[in-house]
């Protein structure tokens, strides 16, 4: 896939990540797993959930089955929930790989993407549509983090898409 916005936006997507590893590396330790009444149950429940629905929407990428969808979420989630935060950060590392070694292998980010869902049918996705909505989902779930954060007496990271225009 040639340069264009929706990687772009998924570049996005992992400095975003990133930076809410460095950040959540720099607090105390019991910040990360502290259970609270939130969205989530804690900080490491919602870092586990974006990672497991990243995978999910690679794997629709690939058109992967449904049910070899769930299988790769199922196993690779319980992985990810066992770990501390560097076992996961290294986790999504490699998924973004994952996800730059894909987009490299596809002409342009405008192909369609057929998908088959025991609930939703069949359906046909743009893949630049299913890239920002990853993103999206992204944000949304980081902006929980940041909120858990203030919570517990802590601040955020500012993660907005124009702090990674201006890097």
């Amino acid at each position: 896939m040639k340069d264009d916005r929706a990687k772009k936006m998924y570049d996005y997507h992992v400095w975003a990540n990133q930076k809410v590893f460095e950040h959540l590396k720099q607090l105390p330790e019991e910040v990360y797993k502290e259970q609270i009444n939130s969205v989530f149950s804690s900080i490491s429940d919602v870092m586990v959930h974006l990672y497991a629905t990243d995978i999910t929407w690679l794997e629709t990428m690939k058109e992967s089955s449904y049910e070899d969808t769930v299988t790769a979420v199922n196993r690779r989630k319980q992985e990810a929930s066992e770990g501390s935060i560097e076992e996961l950060e290294r986790l999504y590392h490699s998924l973004s790989e994952e996800y730059y070694r894909f987009f490299a292998e596809q002409q342009d980010s405008e192909s369609i993407i057929i998908t088959e869902h025991p609930r939703f049918g069949r359906t046909e996705f743009v893949l630049a549509d299913l890239i920002h909505h990853v993103v999206n989902h992204g944000t949304y779930h980081r902006g929980n983090i940041s909120a858990m954060l203030h919570q517990q007496g802590e601040r955020g990271v500012p993660t907005d898409y124009v702090y990674f225009l201006f890097k």
